[in-house]
């Protein structure tokens, strides 16, 4: 009898779980279909306005990191949709998404140093410009250093502490983008970074009431 209902109750346990598995993940589908279709729009934007092939490289690029980074955020979100669909392991998908989107984040300023800006473009911080219309430099060295951290996170206990700094450094670029952002000129542009930061914010929060539920 007591093994028929410890088999019910499991059943019953699955059954919620899985429930609330699918509640979970229902917006998963409708979110990436949201971000192919937002791919599609911001490549139809630069191929419109093409200028230089140097300046065309360093909108893709700094356009499509911004991106890269918000999916590889949002993906941590949906673990078990993403090894699905990538066939990898969630963080071996994650990752992936993170190395393109610091490469593409890393080749945004140098096609600066090609154009004879000099290496002065990588300093954190402009004497001659404010702060707040240059938050991309402070986010460049942000983003790397959170993913360092996860990089060799079995040597650090309290990693995610550190890693939690791409989300800081998302904002910035969100800032960077509105004020410098060719791209960004355009009305609904301006909305989509707005909307993907407060979803990166909702995430963080997120995350850190969970963490915080886990201790106690």
């Amino acid at each position: 009898m007591d093994k028929e209902k410890a088999g019910k109750y499991t059943g019953h346990s699955k059954g919620r779980e899985s429930s609330g598995k699918g509640s979970s993940n229902k917006y998963f589908y409708p979110i990436y279909g949201i971000l192919l279709l937002v791919t599609i729009f911001i490549t139809y934007i630069i191929l419109q306005n093409t200028e230089e092939p140097i300046r065309t490289i360093r909108r893709f690029a700094g356009t499509f990191g911004y991106l890269t980074v918000f999916l590889a955020i949002v993906t941590s979100e949906y673990m078990a949709k993403m090894k699905k669909i990538s066939g990898l392991p969630f963080m071996k998908a994650h990752h992936n998404l993170a190395r393109i989107g610091l490469l593409l984040i890393l080749i945004h300023p140098l096609t600066f140093v090609l154009q004879g800006r000099g290496i002065g473009i990588f300093s954190p911080i402009s004497p001659t410009n404010i702060f707040i219309a240059l938050a991309g430099r402070p986010a460049f060295y942000l983003f790397f250093l959170a993913a360092g951290i996860a990089l060799y996170r079995k040597k650090y206990k309290d990693w995610r502490k550190v890693h939690y700094l791409s989300y800081l450094a998302f904002s910035l670029v969100t800032v960077h983008a509105l004020m410098l952002g060719d791209d960004f000129e355009l009305a609904i542009m301006r909305i989509l970074a707005i909307a993907m930061a407060i979803t990166v914010i909702v995430i963080f929060i997120h995350k850190r009431s969970a963490s915080g539920r886990k201790r106690k």
